[in-house]
């Protein structure tokens, strides 16, 4: 009974960043079809500037974390100055993407060291969940902001007009030109709410695990991962799709050890491919 419930704790603190992870990039390829390799340096930049902010400025954590997400609102933007004369074609947004999140990387690393560095938590100590049952509270807390963040994505596309110029956009671009929609305006909010997105999860995520500077590459494939499971351009279907992959993320972490944990998941995506080829919401073109 503790070994499942510590599962699910685990599984949904950890499925909820991989959610606002994935949720962002599906964001950025359902609207503009492109697929940004360079995702994953939203989600390590954000959690370096704060560890830099926090221990060499003495900047407090909250602060420190507001400016790493907004240091990530800028990278996207720089992606989308990048990505904006060669959006369409495919390939070489794939090598130009990939190719900046690697010099970022290098840069981390020369920066940095190849040492894996955490955060101070918004909150500190253990909560006693159920009998002994011990959960550091960041946990509780990440579960928390990831779900409230995400309720309010859910908000802000299904009711805002930003929201529903974006809906309309990854429909139809063109007839969404027709009606009068901006749509470069909208790509650039697209990829600053995206980069956003990747920010606070990088943010969580390094309150409870180490960042490295390869962080940027493994973090892409699992929201590469998880956005196939859930369906390409689905933002529903990611967010379901992450917390799976979450539970069996921890879940073999637990019985069979940490190394094969990456192996279980692609396996289960792998499987679940087979089954529904387009993904758990995705559609046949």
């Amino acid at each position: 009974m503790i070994e499942l419930l510590e599962i699910a704790v685990f599984g949904t603190a950890m499925g909820g960043i991989f959610a606002l992870l994935a949720s962002g990039f599906s964001l950025i390829f359902g609207v503009s079809r492109i697929l940004n390799f360079a995702h994953g340096v939203c989600f390590a930049v954000s959690a370096y500037v704060a560890i830099y902010l926090i221990k060499e400025l003495s900047t407090d954590v909250f602060s420190a974390s507001l400016l790493g997400v907004l240091f990530a609102v800028l990278i996207g933007f720089a992606v989308y100055a990048l990505t904006r004369p060669i959006r369409h074609n495919v390939v070489m947004v794939i090598i130009v993407t990939l190719a900046f999140a690697l010099l970022i990387e290098q840069f981390l690393l020369l920066s940095f060291g190849n040492r894996g560095l955490t955060m101070p938590p918004f909150v500190e100590g253990i909560q006693v969940v159920y009998e002994n049952l011990r959960i550091a509270k960041i946990r509780l807390l990440a579960i928390a902001i990831a779900v409230a963040v995400l309720v309010a994505l859910e908000v802000f596309i299904s009711k805002t007009l930003m929201g529903k110029r974006i809906n309309a956009v990854s429909q139809d671009s063109e007839a969404s030109m027709l009606i009068g929609i901006d749509v470069e305006k909208v790509l650039i909010a697209t990829f600053a709410l995206s980069s956003a997105l990747a920010g606070i999860a990088g943010i969580l995520y390094a309150q409870i695990f180490n960042v490295y500077p390869a962080t940027i590459l493994r973090v892409l494939i699992y929201a590469f991962a998880v956005v196939i499971l859930g369906g390409l351009g689905s933002f529903r279907g990611s967010v379901l799709a992450s917390f799976i992959i979450g539970y069996i993320f921890v879940a073999t972490m637990k019985t069979l050890g940490a190394q094969w944990s990456e192996f279980v998941m692609l396996i289960t995506i792998i499987a679940i491919l087979a089954v529904r080829p387009t993904g758990l919401f995705g559609v046949r073109e």
